[in-house]
Parts: structure tokens; sequence; C-alpha cells
């Protein structure tokens, strides 16, 4: 049985806990190199919400490089998996490493503090 099925909400399903931050990112179209600026809405290890200002298809394939630290930006594959119209992006990081989920975990508890 599919989780709307079972009448669980959105954030029932969600796996890792979300952290509410406003981060300026740029993001690009993994096939077309096309380069957007978004900011981070909120974000957890599997993934983020983007405030942008363009129309991007669902199932884009997309690349965050997101600051972690001064001196270092990740960059991270992701899937746009959802839009709304008002310029919201549900995007699902595709592939992290166990060392890039510690960077991820280490980042989200320093803006904690």
């Amino acid at each position: 049985m599919s989780d709307e099925a079972a009448g669980k909400t959105t954030s029932e399903r969600r796996r890792a806990p979300r952290f509410n931050i406003s981060l300026p990112v740029t993001v690009s179209d993994a096939a077309t190199g096309r380069s957007y600026v978004a900011t981070v809405d909120n974000i957890s290890l599997g993934g983020v919400c983007l405030l942008i200002e363009s129309d991007i298809p669902a199932g884009t394939r997309l690349v965050i490089h997101l600051p972690i630290a001064p001196d270092m930006t990740m960059r991270i594959e992701a899937s746009l998996v959802r839009t709304t119209n008002v310029g919201e992006f549900g995007v699902a990081f595709v592939s992290l490493s166990d060392e890039e989920l510690d960077r991820l975990s280490d980042f989200f508890e320093l803006r904690q503090m």
C-alpha cells in the first residue's frame, strides 16, 4: 500500500529531520549546464526545498552548489521531484557518500547553534 493510500502525510513519510535555513545557492541543470540562482528554504539529509524564480520541469537532474564553509562548497547531484506555483521546488538528493552525509550533518549542527 502506498503512503497516500495509507493516509500518511508528507511530513510522516520523511525519514530525515528538516532544518529551516535561508541560504543562497547556485543550481545548474545537469543536462544543459544552465545555472539558476536559488535560496534554500529548508534542507535535510534526503533533499532540499529551493525557492527559484524560474520554471524547471519535474524530473530535471540538477547539481546544487551548497556553500557549507567559507572555503568549501559541496556539489550535490539531485532530482527535481515537486514544484508549486509559488516557486518552491522539492529536490531529492540522488546519491551522497557517507563522507558527504557526515559533512552535511556537521553543517546542519553548526547552523543550528
